[in-house]
């Protein structure tokens, strides 16, 4: 298959590295809604790696900074890229399972967020979700196909 040309990159030629918290519990999904223009859709909530921040750690902030709730991060669960057919935008999508510990669900200060809320999981295939990695969720849950990946933590020594 041939390489697509490259074109004229924005910002820098590093992906981005988002990290996003699967929360299930009563048989519900905790996603966020964004607004981009005149569009609407779900994510998990999530976000932006910081450097010297582990997957983690940034996994615990961007939860509770969008939604207001304390998360333990309990297992590692799939991987993904989205690079934008011109190239002018890759993102690495980090996924992790999550339980809520404590807090309050709030909505974050952030313009772009437009809504928390716990969704059914039998809704989420009906959703626009971003990305559309709904399938890969229902497989990761208990009885579903997914085994989840090993992560070995930081190995600077």
């Amino acid at each position: 298959m041939p390489k697509p040309k490259n074109k004229k990159k924005r910002g820098n030629n590093i992906p981005t590295t988002r990290v996003s918290v699967v929360v299930v519990q009563d048989s519900k999904i905790l996603l966020v809604k964004h607004r981009k223009g005149t569009r609407q859709y779900w994510v998990l909530p999530g976000g932006r790696l910081e450097y010297g921040e582990t997957f983690q750690e940034c996994g615990i902030r961007e939860l509770k900074e969008e939604t207001g709730l304390e998360v333990e991060v309990q297992d590692f669960l799939f991987l993904s890229e989205a690079i934008a057919p011109d190239r002018s935008r890759h993102i690495v999508n980090i996924y992790l399972k999550g339980k809520v510990t404590g807090g309050t669900m709030k909505l974050g200060s952030e313009p772009v967020l437009a809504g928390v809320d716990f969704l059914p999981l039998a809704e989420l295939g009906k959703i626009t979700l971003f990305p559309p990695i709904a399938q890969a969720i229902i497989n990761s849950l208990p009885n579903g196909s997914a085994g989840g990946i090993e992560y070995l933590g930081n190995l600077w020594v």
